[in-house]
């Protein structure tokens, strides 16, 4: 039954708030749950989708209720939408583009094999030539969206094999869209020429080119025209939705799915220099929809139809044969190097391109209900199956032994941290964190990032994002001439490890007696300075924020050292409209 409904007119609009209020709930619950059981967020909200349901408690019914399905469909492709954008917007496509060739090789090989073995099972169980040639390409997709959202929750984007995974994950969906599309066109109208098929390919390959050159050459340039002329700052951010949603339009109108437009868009945002800003605007809705999209895949699934002898037993040759395809197209990493195995598990999970595949055939008459649960339930297990196999991979490549005896964390121990820090590309940065056990070591740092990574947005390359004044110190340390009256300021603070600690502490930890216990351990002798410092700088960011963006005398007087200090921390942190105040306010200190 479903949980309130008073009825305004023929849109019941308690209905949907109060569904959706449930759906909220319990997916973010479950996936806390799952965080504290070691297991990817993702899988936690895909069963609590299951549990709420139709098919165990029945609190969301969308079979009954219209309203509720076209809320959960709205709602799970903006969260997905989201989800791509924010995966394209941490993908460097210089990174990509070294694992091109590789990528596209597994793509082929993820495409072919499932599609072969796939159109095989169907016609051993004895579906006609065009059912099992449609239930072959469903078998095509890979879900970038799942494989992005488990590699992003074990902090493992960075890696090689996850650049190819989500390189040949998205060929993949192209690849098996364009399959998809000659495919139907086949078993509707019995037959179609080269030219349609060779047009679905063009247009597949132009909307890619032409949104990509898009991206290098003219977003990055917009973006920053935009930004200049706008009043307001929050305008970038509604601009880069905006842009989102018009590449996801576009992609349906080259035929490929909405997440490819929001990919490329990614890309695109990925390259200005606002990215950071907008990431901090757009990932709050990510919160929301992201854990809706992936509740909505277990809420739409029939357990009562997957579970017949008959389907159960087709679903089980089906998920064998697409586990074993997209195991097969990690061999296509060739002499790349790389873990084949890792790749082959990445692209395992159907998620939300097999259930588009799955739905088009139910709505076109190709597969009946049968047909049609047997493909869920390969999407669920795939989608099920990939988060915890990956993380088994995945432990299997710890750096340093577990067993390894942990030292106390010292001053030693944080000036080579942040030299090494500094002195380092910033995607490594979570590397480096992890080989000296920080997490471990300083207790108050492991609770902090346990909290961030069960943010839908989290991401090891994002781990920049949660880390950003550190990497703006970062910045301005390698290139002097970004803000010389910044650099100016650093250089006669001298002390960078306090400033590197204090940005670290201001970027991770949201508490104060956490901060404290950090500092505590980390730099003892300088406690004091640095509580100091984190207080200013907060003072001084509160100060600019009002309407009147000036910062009060009073908070300039004391030790010019811990004044500088806190206005570099501010200056790093706070957002452009605030710098020219802090600026001025500090100009005769400098």
């Amino acid at each position: 039954m479903p949980i309130l409904a008073a009825s305004t007119g023929t849109y019941d609009l308690a209905l949907v708030l109060g569904n959706l209020l449930v759906i909220i709930l319990i997916a973010r619950l479950a996936a806390e749950l799952a965080e504290r059981v070691r297991v990817p967020a993702v899988l936690g909200e895909i069963v609590a989708g299951i549990i709420i349901g139709p098919s165990v408690l029945g609190w969301i019914d969308p079979i009954t209720h219209l309203e509720i399905a076209d809320m959960v469909l709205l709602l799970g492709e903006i969260g997905v939408i989201l989800l791509l954008f924010q995966v394209g917007l941490e993908m460097d496509l210089g990174e990509m583009a070294k694992v091109g060739k590789p990528a596209f090789i597994v793509a082929i090989a993820g495409v072919v094999v499932p599609f072969a073995t796939g159109f095989g099972v169907a016609s051993a169980f004895g579906e006609e030539g065009k059912v099992a040639l449609f239930i072959g390409a469903a078998l095509t997709a890979t879900s970038v969206g799942i494989t992005a959202r488990v590699l992003g929750d074990l902090r493992a984007l960075a890696l090689k094999e996850s650049r190819i995974v989500l390189g040949a994950a998205v060929a993949d969906d192209v690849l098996g869209l364009v399959i998809l599309t000659v495919v139907v066109k086949v078993v509707t109208e019995g037959s179609i020429g080269a030219g349609v098929v060779l047009e679905t390919i063009g247009l597949a390959i132009g909307f890619l080119l032409v949104t990509g050159l898009l991206s290098i050459f003219v977003i990055p340039r917009l973006f920053t025209r935009i930004d200049r002329l706008a009043k307001s700052s929050t305008t970038i951010v509604a601009v880069a939705f905006g842009l989102t949603l018009a590449f996801s339009l576009l992609a349906n109108q080259a035929k490929l799915a909405f997440i490819i437009g929001a990919f490329m868009a990614g890309l695109g945002v990925g390259r200005s220099t606002q990215h950071e800003r907008i990431a901090e605007g757009l990932n709050p809705l990510g919160h929301i929809f992201i854990p809706v999209f992936f509740a909505s895949i277990g809420i739409n699934a029939d357990l009562n139809a997957m579970f017949q002898p008959s389907v159960l037993a087709l679903a089980g040759a089906l998920t064998v044969v697409a586990i074993v395809g997209k195991l097969v197209a990690g061999l296509g990493l060739g002499r790349a190097g790389g873990d084949r195995l890792l790749v082959g598990i990445g692209m395992m999970p159907r998620g939300e391109v097999g259930l588009i595949f799955a739905s088009i055939g139910l709505s076109k008459g190709v597969l009946d209900d049968e047909l049609y649960g047997a493909l869920l339930l390969m999407v669920l297990v795939t989608t099920m199956l990939t988060p915890p196999l990956i993380r088994w991979k995945l432990s299997r490549r710890v750096i340093d032994d577990a067993s390894t005896p942990l030292a106390p964390w010292t001053s030693v121990d944080t000036s080579h941290l942040f030299d090494e820090l500094l002195n380092t590309d910033a995607d490594e940065w979570w590397r480096i964190i992890d080989r000296r056990r920080i997490e471990e070591r300083v207790p108050a740092v492991g609770e902090a990032m346990s909290r961030h990574r069960a943010e839908p947005d989290f991401t090891d390359q994002g781990l920049n994002g949660h880390l950003h004044s550190l990497h703006e110190l970062k910045r301005h340390l390698d290139d002097p001439r970004l803000d010389q009256r910044l650099g100016r300021a650093i250089d006669r603070i001298g002390l960078v490890d306090v400033v590197a600690l204090a940005c670290f502490i201001d970027s991770i930890v949201d508490d104060g007696r956490a901060a404290i216990e950090v500092a505590r351990t980390m730099m003892p002798d300088s406690l004091d300075d640095l509580m100091h410092i984190l207080s200013l700088s907060e003072s001084m960011k509160d100060a600019v924020k009002g309407p009147d963006p000036t910062v009060p005398v009073e908070l300039l007087s004391g030790d010019e050292y811990l004044v500088l200090s806190a206005w570099v921390l501010a200056a790093l942190t706070a957002r452009e409209q605030y710098r020219a105040a802090l600026d001025e306010a500090i100009s005769g200190l400098v």
